[in-house]
Order: C-alpha cells, then sequence, then structure tokens
C-alpha cells in the first residue's frame, strides 16, 4: 500500500471563496482551473493528480511515466534539474501530446547548493539563462510547449530565512520576465513559481507587463498547520494556486501515528489520510504530484477523491505539530518573509 513504499508527493491547493474543481465522473482525474494569466490559452484546467519524476534515471523516469498513462494519469511533472528529461520525454512519446498535461521547472539564478551551481547576478545574463534553459527543456522533452512551466526558487541561498533584497528582487524579476515572454511566444500555457515567500512574490509585482504567478509551489503537510507563515492565506488573497510538496513529510506521514489512528474508520492508510486532508481544506480545490513507479501504489494514489474525512479528524489533523518534514517545517528553502 501506499504507507509501505517510498513515495514524495506535490500537492496544490487552490484558496478560492468558490471551489473550481470538476470532480473525477467515470473514473476520470479532477481538475482545477488555474488563473486566465492573459496568455494565448486562456483559462488552463490542469489535472489535479500528477505523475512526479524526481530523483528518477532515464530508464526509470521512462518506465514511470508510461505505468502512469496505464494508470490513468495523464498529467506528468519534470524539471530542468532533475536530469532525466531525455527518459521523461521518452514515456511522454507513448502518447500523443494532446493527450497529456506537462508541468516543467527551471532553476534560479543564484543556485548553489546543488547542480546546476551558478551564481549568475546580472539581470541581463539571467533572463538569456532562463530563456535558453526553458528552450532546452522542451528539446530534451521532444514537445514544442509545456501546459506550465515553474520557476523552482528565488534566487536566494538554500535555508536563507529572511526577504528578497533588492538586487535579488531585480533578479527574480529577469527570470519572471523571461516566464512571460515564454508564455506570450505560446511556449508555455501558464507560469509559476516554486518556494517563493510574500516578499519575494511583491518583487515580482514590479515586472514589466507583470502577469501574477498561477501556481506557487511550498511544503505543505500534516504537522504544519493549515496556513504556515501565513504564505497559503497570502497565496488565497492573491488568487495564487498553493502547490504543496513534500505533504508526507519524506515519508513520517505515512508512519505517523495520529494519521494512522485517523485512517481505521475510513479502511484507509495514513499516508491516505494526509493527501485527503490537504486534498479537502474547505474551499480549496487541490492537485496533486505522486511520485510512484509501481503500479500498484499508482492505482491506490487514485483512490483520495472519492471519500472524505469528518470535521472532528480534519480538526485533528490541523492541530496537529509533527511531523515537521524539510527545512524545520518551513513552506521555502528560498526566503521566510
Amino acid at each position: 500500500g501506499i504507507t509501505t513504499h517510498p513515495i514524495q508527493l506535490f500537492v496544490m491547493a487552490f484558496f478560492l471563496p468558490t471551489v473550481l474543481l470538476s470532480m473525477a465522473v467515470n473514473g476520470q482525474v479532477p481538475t482545477i482551473a488555474l488563473r486566465d494569466q492573459g496568455g494565448p490559452a486562456g483559462v488552463v484546467q490542469m489535472p489535479v493528480l500528477a505523475a512526479g519524476t524526481g530523483g528518477y534515471d532515464n530508464a526509470t523516469a521512462t518506465d514511470a511515466v508510461i505505468k502512469a498513462f496505464n494508470a490513468g494519469i495523464t498529467h506528468v511533472h519534470a524539471a530542468f534539474d532533475y536530469y532525466n528529461l531525455p527518459g521523461v520525454g521518452a514515456g511522454l512519446s507513448h502518447r500523443p501530446r494532446a493527450d497529456f498535461f506537462l508541468t516543467a521547472m527551471t532553476a534560479p539564478c543564484i543556485h548553489t547548493a546543488a547542480n546546476p551551481k551558478r551564481n549568475v547576478t546580472d539581470p541581463s545574463a539571467c533572463y538569456d539563462l532562463t530563456l535558453r534553459e526553458m528552450n532546452e527543456t522542451l528539446t530534451l522533452l521532444g514537445v514544442d510547449h509545456a501546459d506550465l512551466f515553474l520557476l523552482h526558487g528565488p534566487s536566494e541561498p538554500f535555508g536563507y530565512q529572511g526577504a528578497c533584497d533588492a538586487a535579488i528582487c531585480a533578479i527574480n524579476r529577469a527570470q519572471w520576465r523571461a516566464y512571460q515572454d515564454f508564455m506570450h511566444a505560446g511556449k508555455t500555457k501558464a507560469i509559476g513559481v516554486s518556494n517563493y515567500c510574500q516578499s519575494c512574490l511583491r518583487c515580482l509585482e514590479q515586472t514589466p507587463a507583470y502577469t501574477p504567478p498561477a501556481v506557487n509551489q511550498v511544503q505543505w503537510h500534516v504537522g504544519m498547520g493549515g496556513d504556515p507563515e501565513g504564505l497559503p492565506s497570502f497565496c488565497n488573497e492573491e488568487q495564487i494556486v498553493v502547490q504543496a510538496y513534500g505533504p508526507l513529510a519524506s515519508g513520517a506521514v505515512a508512519t505517523d501515528a495520529l494519521c494512522s489512528t485517523v485512517g481505521i474508520p475510513y479502511n484507509k492508510s495514513a499516508a491516505q489520510v494526509g493527501l485527503r486532508w490537504i486534498l479537502q481544506h474547505p474551499k480549496i480545490a487541490t492537485a496533486i504530484v505522486a511520485k510512484a513507479d509501481d503500479s500498484a501504489y499508482l492505482a491506490e494514489d487514485l483512490d483520495i477523491f472519492n471519500w472524505s474525512l469528518s470535521d472532528a479528524d480534519m480538526g485533528k489533523l490541523s492541530a496537529a505539530t509533527v511531523p515537521k518534514g524539510q527545512q524545520d517545517g518551513r513552506p521555502s528553502w528560498g526566503c521566510a518573509q
């Protein structure tokens, strides 16, 4: 089951008064409506369950994508800095481009903790680098466009806990301008960010011809509460989708005593309870990227849409203070204000 295999998941939550979610019909995965960013594609409908590919070599990535397609998952999540894009692309080639939703990510211009390591501080050079890597991502995947591109983080050192300063803001805006131009060129239907806190998001507002992000990907799971650092509610006010990575806290949720106990009357695993907790936040439409290359696990990942936690159980899970997950339970690795 889902509690017995290593799995890394990402969950998207949309904080809007009206839930923009079309639930599964006849076994189909639900979709969520992303905001209209003024690009050629208009409003984008995104399947709420995606197959993740981080940490795989090329062969495993190909196998995982094919198994996800066979299980009925048509949304694939990939990244330039996963270094397996040819393998992901080989898996994608098994379906017509119109039959799947593709999310891709590229790295910030200051990126010192892991590859691609670089310290590009000139905004013009950062803009050029970003466009080059976005185009290279599509080439390596063997496609002419993505459905969603995410900027993997702000250009702050890994573990930084302050706000984005003026110099970093200029670099972030250069990357965001590249993302906007890429979208208006028709090479991606929607654009977003990851690990952006309030100050970094505010920085982007000064980008010429500014388009707000459709998505902000941050850590969020049972043990962090319903509004960590006020970031989800801030994104709600700005109509930005919150994508929570690590909803199982690197596996800790899957063995958590509270989640296990809560799951008993529903005949669900602790991991499924943790995922359902995020899926079921009041007035929040959610989506999940699940990393699994086993067909049985993929089938279990699909079994989180057709049941509900009681209000009492939702409250217990929201009040939990463990597990902490990565970054000592902080939503972002790149900023904290």
